[in-house]
């Protein structure tokens, strides 16, 4: 694929969005298309350096950049707005949003619970009826909502604050990545909202937890919106922290409504089951690529899985070599030594 022919499409389209409507405050960036051997950024080739890893937002030559890696033909309109919600990740950093959540800690600390995951699910449930009637929001259903997110951060405050983190970042750049694409497109932005209504309250589309962070989080800023809860100011971060200071939890007849919990605990164990199993696969294939120690200091984790001391990522993975920074391509399977430090690395031979 032409990265110049595709980057002037995109370009194009950029030049004609009302990013103000999106987010009061929120600017176009620069940004950059690359594949495995080349990089347009700006208006012209330049050379494809580390830096270029994923699809994220990097500070480049003292600027705040989105960046895409080109791998398939992709609808143009989604991919302007996926283009888009990296952009705003690089507006988050601009601004000094300081809810980053902490993503290798997470992948060792949290933890699947049935119980708090049902209550997603029930959470869920509630936003999505929400949406249904975003002009004329029922004060119960919302009542309820922030009841049920008071219950979980007081039972299970590690994962409260590590959801609420992403929902915050991620969730937030996929509003505005679905505001976009409805404003580009009614068609696509109404199967992304098909989809999302489709998969939010299904247990499976709960893991890993980060992935469904980001519709959860679109529909919190929609939530809360719809209930005048707090106005945008381009300063202004939508936290649900603020929401639920003074909010009381749950009575505890939660429980008794859910239907959700058994289902929760068999997608939990099906989880744990699939990642031994891809543990197992790539040792069993004793494809080493590369032996520790090494300090483990990135991986792909938007997927990433931890298991019995074992990470697995897709893409990439980066470490530390002495004073050196070092980046692997490809899908790994990391055995570790300990939180930190890289004991093993499988290459992963990923069944499509």
């Amino acid at each position: 694929m032409d990265l110049q022919s595709l980057y002037t499409q995109i370009n194009q389209i950029i030049l004609s969005l009302d990013f103000d409507s999106f987010w009061p405050g929120f600017r176009p960036l620069k940004f950059a298309l690359y594949n495995e051997n080349e990089c347009f950024f700006d208006g012209r080739y330049i050379e494809k350096t580390d830096e270029f890893c994923a699809n994220t937002s990097i500070l480049f030559h003292g600027e705040q950049i989105a960046i895409w890696m080109v791998q398939e033909e992709t609808d143009l309109c989604i991919l302007t707005s996926k283009i888009v919600h990296e952009m705003f990740h690089g507006y988050q950093r601009n601004k000094g949003w300081d809810c980053w959540p902490n993503e290798l800690d997470a992948l060792y600390h949290y933890k699947y619970d049935a119980e708090n995951l049902a209550l997603k699910l029930r959470e869920n449930a509630l936003m999505l009826e929400l949406l249904d009637r975003i002009e004329e929001p029922d004060p119960a259903v919302l009542n309820e909502l922030i009841a049920l997110k008071k219950q979980r951060s007081l039972k299970f405050p590690y994962e409260f604050d590590y959801e609420s983190k992403v929902e915050e970042i991620e969730g937030t750049a996929n509003y505005v990545e679905w505001q976009v694409l409805r404003d580009l497109n009614d068609t696509k932005g109404d199967e992304l909202t098909q989809h999302m209504r489709a998969v939010l309250t299904k247990p499976e589309f709960l893991f890993p937890v980060r992935i469904s962070c980001y519709y959860t989080g679109a529909l919190m800023v929609i939530a809360l919106r719809s209930a005048k809860q707090y106005s945008f100011f381009p300063a202004e971060r939508p936290s649900i922290f603020t929401v639920l200071k003074d909010a009381a939890p749950s009575d505890g007849n939660y429980l008794s409504k859910d239907i959700y919990r058994a289902a929760a605990s068999r997608a939990v164990d099906s989880f744990n089951d699939e990642t031994a199993e891809i543990i197992r696969s790539a040792l069993d294939g004793g494809n080493v690529v590369l032996r520790g120690p090494f300090e483990l200091t990135g991986v792909n984790y938007y997927n990433a899985r931890c298991y019995n001391g074992f990470i697995t990522t897709t893409y990439f993975l980066m470490y530390r070599d002495g004073q050196e920074d070092k980046f692997l391509q490809g899908n790994f399977v990391i055995k570790m030594r300990d939180e930190k430090t890289i004991d093993t690395v499988y290459v992963w031979n990923i069944k499509e």
